[in-house]
């Protein structure tokens, strides 16, 4: 700029001197920005325009842009500390903040939906594969018992449910908490208060696991009930009792970060390490003596403390990947407000306390069937303790195993959904809650739907192919059949406890569970008399739908989400997984009737197989030309066939 084109204070008397010559013309600051923001547009439609080259260009996922952030803040706090007097807070850019913003309100629904279909992708993942590993076991494992298989299977799932209520005490639901508030304590970019949380509550893991693997070893002549065999089993699931709080604490503070990736890969290791001890163990102990099958049920829970030990080194290992993330630096020119120690761990427990309802509620029923199916069927009929340990098998043990595949899915859409509504609620977005309540219902049709009336289509080769083929099939089979159906409504009950506990709303979920339990306890006596083991499953299913109804009147009157919100949908998944359904039935009717008969492991296997593979193509077909792929895949629909899409 030359002395001519400087402004001069003598002319230009009353204008600001912030002006400069750009291209000929007196311009401002505002009106150089306005400009740049102008030539920015138009370079934009160009750059979408380039289709191929964009085609090329591999978008980093959110894990990665999230480590990006955590470690360029890392620098930038190490910049402030050597430097105090730079303040990155006056050197922001309005124009770059107002384009953020506007971005962030478009996406904010579609990164919501995509977060809570990946989040739940990868928790599924690893429910799946882990429980599919907790059954395939049953195959070899009941091979090896023989004669004793039903009697050993009915111990080993008495203990398992002893274990499962001690194991939600002992960890008090403190990991789906730890969730919730780390989330919260994110969408506030509050960094001290969520460490401050993660500390306290591994503090707090070590200890629940001291105290209550304790009680369950010194309570087992009580819990045992005379039943000497039973108390070598409880005995040796207390070392996993005392390593699985601080276990599940790692697996909330993960969930917390939207880390799911971790979380699921422990519970995969936790699984393959366990069934390797058990089928090791019972081969060992089984040669040394064919007739210990108790001690083969003694090995078999105790192989739980050996799967978390391996689950606690995939956690290490996480937390040394990702420890950017999970220890956020803290801001330098941020106060932390610092708050009690023992206050934080009340609030932790204050907001845990409902999920050992929550989590255990399938547990607490099956309880109830536990301590109640023996005395009333020994009151009504004579039946000695072996045909009764044989029977509880047949409609509690076997088709819970079996059933626990697939109801964990709706647990993983709960707990991806619920860091995600309890950041809503912080922010009091209503928009949001109703748009993610709607999603979390529809996605939990699209898994549940297909996965529990497939199940019911191929209950028979199913059974058999788990469970020796004997003259109980036939019973076993009808039973899983009503456990298919019942797996829905235990699954439901379990995803809207989450989400009513995610919006801060405990008291319609204890309200709810106490009403279904009370009503499953007043049904159970006279179901057991009249339809035996088919009458606790009923009992089951009664109170459960009544605790369902509850709570979905409530989201109703308050959120204005209902079934009905999304009915059509909803009505479309359950038509096309009805559709499924027949055509794997039907494959199993020919292939067991004209093909294979269904009396060898060899055959049944073949025909659940193939029956399950063509349904799940099946359903994937219908779904897709349904125009459910958006939901799953959003904008990687474009990589399936025009002719698998809908039409537009």
């Amino acid at each position: 700029m030359t002395d001519e084109q400087r402004p001069d204070d003598l002319k230009m008397k009353g204008q600001h001197v912030d002006k400069v010559n750009v291209d000929g013309q007196i311009l401002s600051a505002d009106e150089i920005l306005a400009r740049a923001q102008k030539r920015v547009q138009k370079k934009q439609p160009l750059k979408s325009n380039n289709g191929n080259q964009s085609a090329r260009v591999r978008q980093p996922t959110r894990e990665e842009i999230t480590m990006i952030k955590a470690k360029n803040d890392h620098s930038r706090q190490r910049i402030i500390k050597k430097k105090p007097t730079l303040d990155y807070a006056q050197t922001s850019d309005p124009f770059a903040e107002e384009v953020a913003a506007t971005t962030v309100k478009q996406n904010s629904k579609a990164d919501n939906q995509a977060t809570l279909v990946k989040g739940s992708a990868w928790l599924s993942a690893g429910n799946i594969v882990s429980r599919v590993l907790g059954a395939i076991y049953i195959v070899p494992w009941m091979a090896l018992l023989g004669s004793n298989s039903n009697r050993a299977n009915g111990l080993f799932a008495q203990g398992y449910t002893i274990y499962a209520i001690f194991l939600a005490i002992a960890t008090f639901g403190v990991p789906a908490a730890i969730s919730k508030l780390v989330a919260e304590f994110n969408a506030r970019h509050d960094v001290y208060q969520s460490r401050q949380l993660i500390r306290q509550s591994m503090i707090l893991g070590v200890i629940l696991g001291i105290v209550f693997g304790a009680a369950i070893y010194f309570l087992t002549p009580i819990l045992a009930m005379g039943n000497a065999n039973f108390i070598p089993v409880l005995h040796s699931l207390a070392p996993a009792v005392a390593i699985f709080p601080l276990m599940s604490m790692l697996r909330g503070i993960f969930q917390g970060y939207q880390l799911m990736s971790i979380s699921a890969l422990s519970q995969v290791v936790e699984q393959i390490a366990r069934v390797i001890y058990m089928l090791v163990t019972a081969v060992i102990i089984l040669r040394m003596n064919p007739g210990n099958w108790s001690g083969v049920v003694v090995q078999s829970t105790f192989a739980a403390f050996i799967g978390a030990i391996f689950s606690m080194i995939v956690l290490v290992w996480g937390w040394l990947k990702y420890r950017y993330i999970l220890i956020e630096p803290l801001r330098q020119n941020i106060k932390p407000v610092k708050k009690p120690t023992l206050s934080l761990i009340f609030n932790i427990l204050k907001e845990s306390w409902p999920f050992i309802i929550i989590g255990s509620a399938i547990t607490l029923f099956q309880l109830v069937d536990q301590y109640t199916y023996f005395n009333v069927m020994t009151h009504f009929f004579a039946n000695t303790n072996t045909q009764l340990q044989t029977q509880f098998a047949l409609f509690s043990a076997n088709p819970n195993k079996l059933i626990m595949i697939i109801v964990p899915f709706s647990t993983s859409i709960a707990a991806t959904a619920l860091p995600m509504l309890s950041g809503s609620k912080a922010t009091l977005t209503r928009e949001n809650i109703q748009d993610q309540l709607m999603q979390v219902i529809k996605l939990f049709a699209l898994v549940m739907f297909p996965s529990a009336l497939g199940m019911f289509a191929i209950s028979a080769p199913l059974y058999k192919m788990f469970y020796p083929i004997d003259v109980s099939n036939q019973e076993g089979i009808y039973l899983l059949q009503f456990s298919t159906m019942l797996a829905i409504v235990f699954s439901l009950f379990m995803l809207l406890a989450f989400v009513l506990q995610a919006l801060s709303e405990v008291s319609i979920v204890i309200k709810a569970f106490m009403l279904g339990l009370l009503v499953k306890i007043a049904l159970q006596v006279p179901s057991i008399r009249y339809f035996e083991g088919m009458g606790a499953l009923m009992a089951s299913m009664i109170g459960m739908i009544i605790a369902i109804a509850y709570m979905l009147d409530y989201l109703k009157a308050v959120y204005d989400v209902s079934l009905s919100s999304v009915g059509k949908e909803l009505w479309q998944l359950f038509s096309g997984a009805i559709v499924m359904a027949i055509v794997s039935y039907a494959i199993v009717f020919v292939m067991s009737n004209f093909l294979f008969p269904m009396d060898t492991k060899l055959s049944v296997t073949f025909t659940a197989l193939i029956s399950a593979a063509i349904g799940g193509i099946v359903v994937i077909l219908l779904y897709l030309r349904m125009g459910f792929g958006d939901d799953l895949l959003g904008n990687k629909i474009r990589r399936i066939p025009a002719k698998l899409r809908p039409k537009r």
